[in-house]
């Protein structure tokens, strides 16, 4: 019979904790996800580790004898790996990231910098996409981890807020006889932005590129809708526009739940948040 370690060190948290609800909390995990982890063990041991209750979860009989065998499984499975060293931490694996490619160019070469400095044998493989494609991606196992903006949630991946940014309107100097608006109608920030916008300029250019977008209002060939963080990225001077509409973007970093117990793993996540 096949046990997930992944369900006994969910067992093992749990056990500690008064509710489900908790436990999940503490393990940075959805409550139907934890429930699940955890039916599926008492399915496969043949027996019901819990008691449970409006007020709470208890251990039985039956889990009381699992926890000593659990806690003893456990121990005797961190002894078969070899004493980790960080200067080696990756061990020839490979994570993949995704991500947006204009979020990949205010995110990634510090992120990467950083990770270089504390795990000189990295390997990373660069995934690129739109965000929603990229937790597709994560959600069916393709990607091990990704900055997405504006995840959608769901009780099979972990978001970790990191920071938020504005989509706006963007132009270089006087605007009186723009008639032209620049963007990416691929985006949903682009086409909330524009139904909302009265009076908008009569014509449209459509490019996937933020950063094109960006070189096209420093020509002074129209106004664009891009988000602050690519703005501020460029190395161009434009101008906010106020009294039109924006949108505000959440940058999360998403990854399953079994991601982030390795060294190595850990060491990426580290270098992500601190670049936020």
């Amino acid at each position: 019979m096949k046990y997930r370690l992944s369900d006994i060190h969910h067992f093992l948290e749990t056990q500690g904790c008064p509710t489900i609800t908790q436990a999940a909390q503490k393990l940075e995990i959805s409550q139907p996800a934890l429930s699940e982890s955890l039916k599926r063990l008492e399915s496969d041991l043949g027996a019901t580790l819990f008691y449970r209750s409006r007020t709470g979860i208890q251990l039985t009989s039956s889990g009381r004898k699992f926890l000593k065998r659990a806690k003893k499984l456990m121990e005797a499975y961190s002894h078969l790996s070899i004493k980790e060293d960080i200067e080696n931490s990756f061990a020839d694996q490979t994570i993949s990231i995704g991500c947006h490619p204009s979020v990949a160019q205010y995110s990634l070469p510090k992120a990467l910098s950083a990770l270089k400095k504390r795990a000189p044998d990295y390997r990373i493989e660069l995934r690129h996409g739109l965000s929603r494609n990229i937790q597709s991606e994560i959600q069916r196992g393709n990607i091990d981890i990704g900055i997405v903006i504006n995840p959608v949630k769901v009780p099979d991946i972990i978001i970790s807020k990191l920071a938020k940014d504005n989509v706006c309107v963007w132009s270089k100097g006087k605007t009186e006889d723009c008639d032209t608006v620049i963007c990416n109608l691929e985006l949903f920030q682009t086409r909330s932005i524009l139904k909302k916008w009265k009076n908008r300029p009569s014509k449209v250019i459509l490019t996937e590129s933020l950063e094109l977008i960006c070189q096209l209002v420093e020509e002074r060939i129209g106004v664009g809708i891009i988000p602050e963080r690519v703005v501020q990225n460029s190395a161009f001077s434009l101008q906010q526009l106020e009294g039109l509409p924006k949108y505000q973007d959440e940058i999360c970093l998403v990854y399953r739940p079994e991601f982030g117990k390795a060294t190595a793993e850990k060491l990426l996540i580290e270098a992500l948040k601190s670049v936020f």
